[in-house]
């Protein structure tokens, strides 16, 4: 390869990483959503490959596990899975641990059941509204940081599945 493929290459790369940071958050903030939580933000720093989002809490943590892992599961859904990276892995390291802690408020028996039914409720949710996401997906790349009226805006096409 030349120099010039390989720059390109490398920035085709880093744009990878960047959608698939703004569909994974935009995935745990529409199933939070769609589940009726309040999202308060949702936001991304393409610098760094950190991204975050705040919503309620549920008292029911099968909802809880659907929000953990619908930023990896989003990714998997919309083909947005970027190169494994640093930052891809700092990401789904933090999503597996919140997993965990979550899955340990479980019988031991039945965490399987727990794991599959949040997977179910997540990918019902984020398939009932692909639309959604990508447009906050979208508006994410583009500012970063969305909140308030601006994100109740967006999540208001939310269906619950």
């Amino acid at each position: 390869m030349t120099d010039d493929e390989d720059a390109i290459n490398e920035i085709n790369a880093l744009d990878a990483d960047d959608r698939a940071l703004a569909i994974h958050e935009a995935g745990h903030a529409v199933v939070a959503r769609a589940l009726d939580a309040e999202v308060v933000f949702v936001e991304i720093d393409v610098r760094t490959g950190n991204g975050g989002s705040r919503s309620s809490v549920f008292a029911d943590n099968i909802k809880n596990l659907a929000v953990c892992v619908a930023g990896r599961k989003a990714e998997h859904a919309f083909a947005a899975l970027a190169l494994r990276s640093t930052r891809t892995e700092e990401r789904s390291t933090h999503d597996l641990q919140q997993m965990e802690n979550l899955l340990l408020r479980f019988p031991e028996a039945e965490r399987c059941a727990a794991r599959a039914a949040s997977y179910r409720l997540a990918a019902e949710n984020l398939t009932a509204n692909a639309d959604v996401v990508h447009r906050i997906a979208d508006e994410l790349l583009a500012r970063e940081h969305i909140e308030g009226e601006e994100l109740a805006g967006l999540l208001a096409a939310v269906d619950s599945a």
